[in-house]
This record gives C-alpha cells, structure tokens and sequence, in this order.
C-alpha cells in the first residue's frame, strides 16, 4: 500500500478540495491518506467522504506549531479524538489568524493604503484555498499573482517565532495524547542540516518533551537525514511517518505533490495511527 500522510486541502493553503485530493490519490495508487491542514480538521469529514467513494483509506490529521525555546516547531497529529474538549480548545486557538493579522500589521509602514480593519472584513472565495493576507495583498495591488505574493510576503513581514500565544510543544504533545493522538514531529530535515553533530541530542531532548514520532520521509530530506531519523525511530519506539507536504498548486516545487513520494506502508510504523 502507497502512503501520503502529509497533505494540505483549501481549506488551509492549499489550491486542492478534499476530493480532488482523494481523486488524485486514487489516480496515483495511494491506499493511506491524510489531510494535515494548518489549525483546522474542517476538511476531514469531505476527506473521508470522498476516500470511501474511492476506496481509500484515511486519518484525522492535523498541523499546528510547537514552541521549542524560542522556536516555531511545525507538528502533526494523527488519529486524535476531535470531541475531546482539549483538543477542541487547541485547535480553536486561532493562531494561523493571529500571524495573518500580524503580518498585515507589519505591511502598514510600507504600504500606508491598507488597514486592519479593511484587512479583517476583506472577503475571498473560501474555495480557492490559500492564506487571506495575500489574497488581500492581491486585491490591494500590492503583488500581481498569489505566487509572487506567497514567494515574497510571509519572508519579510512574518511574526516572531517566540509569540508568547503559542502552545508549548510539551503542551501540544500533553492534549495530543490525552485525546489518544500521536503527536509527530514534521520535517525535521533542515533541522539536521542546521546541526547535523546536535541533532541526535535534539531529538532526543524533543523526546522528552513529549513527540512520538518524526516524518522521516519527506520530499526535501537528504537520504542521510531520512535514515538518520528512521534509524532513530526504530531505537527509540517511535512512529515513522511520511508525507509530501502537497499545496497544490501554491507550491510545484519538485515532490511536493500528492503521491509524489514512493512510500510504502511497509516503511513505516504507524502503531497509534492507524
């Protein structure tokens, strides 16, 4: 069985509908998926919908960041109850919002015509997918396309990384397995490029605080670093993941599609997950 577990839908920053995604899925033999949307599980009932009608399989997933120090670590969940109060709480925190009004906050200097006020009752077709700030930054003339303004905007005018609302990411790991999830660390790869004689002491310090697996495989992932992590996986009983990060159309960088990475569902360990 193929695998991608690492997927966006329009309803976060990707161009794709859920069943797009599963119709792609479909076309390129995947039998195990899961929509990973930044801050919302919205898309994962149309998710499962559209993966029966293909005879696919699928997992509640999610993306949301964990603070390490003073770092903005990208995690994932899977297989969480989505009733369980906390878990509701964490993902109503309205964080992905928060940055967005932040970032628009920081482009008024440059750019005097706009105003948080006009920012936040500013309307786009929801089924487009993708951040509001640019499609704001579009309507505004402030970028030609959506492309140029995701390649150019969140670079320059993005929030902190030490945003005192953030989740720690012992806490994120805490509510993630108190609602019976498995919280996994996602593409630690430039991580590994950053430190590569410290990373096995982050990894396991990031252990500690709680993760219980890292997404080995993954499209910008040295074969090194993959098998670093696996390696590590595998002593440490955690669970080995993997994903292509897909965004549909916001981002054709090579492999970032859906199915693009050959992952078989025997290279894995989904213990929890699945």
């Amino acid at each position: 069985m193929r695998v991608d577990l690492h997927i966006h839908s329009n309803y976060s920053d990707s161009s794709r509908s859920p069943e797009e995604i599963a119709s792609i899925a479909k076309n390129k033999n995947l039998g195990l998926v899961s929509i990973c949307d930044h801050g919302t599980i919205d898309a994962y009932n149309r998710l499962l919908t559209a993966c029966e009608k293909n005879n696919i399989n699928c997992v509640l997933g999610i993306e949301i960041s964990g603070m390490w120090g003073n770092e903005d670590l990208h995690m994932l969940a899977y297989n969480f109850d989505k009733d369980n109060k906390d878990m509701k709480s964490l993902i109503s925190r309205d964080y992905q919002n928060f940055e967005c009004d932040w970032i628009i906050h920081n482009m008024l200097s440059d750019y005097p015509q706009l105003s948080l006020e006009d920012y936040r009752s500013f309307e786009y077709p929801k089924d487009k997918g993708g951040w509001k700030y640019i499609h704001y930054a579009v309507a505004k003339g402030i970028v030609k396309t959506y492309e140029e303004g995701n390649d150019t905007i969140f670079s320059k005018y993005s929030a902190p990384n030490h945003l005192s609302y953030e989740t720690t990411l012992h806490d994120f790991c805490s509510i993630v397995k108190k609602a019976d999830g498995v919280p996994v660390l996602a593409h630690p790869g430039y991580i590994y490029e950053r430190d590569k004689d410290g990373f096995i002491n982050i990894l396991k310090e990031l252990t500690e605080l709680g993760i219980e697996g890292i997404e080995c495989y993954y499209p910008s992932h040295s074969v090194e670093c993959t098998d670093f992590c696996v390696d590590f996986c595998r002593r440490n009983d955690l669970r080995i993941t993997g994903g292509c990060d897909c965004h549909g159309d916001f981002d054709k960088s090579a492999g970032f599609s859906v199915g693009a990475l050959d992952i078989s569902l025997e290279m894995l360990d989904l213990k929890g997950i699945i």
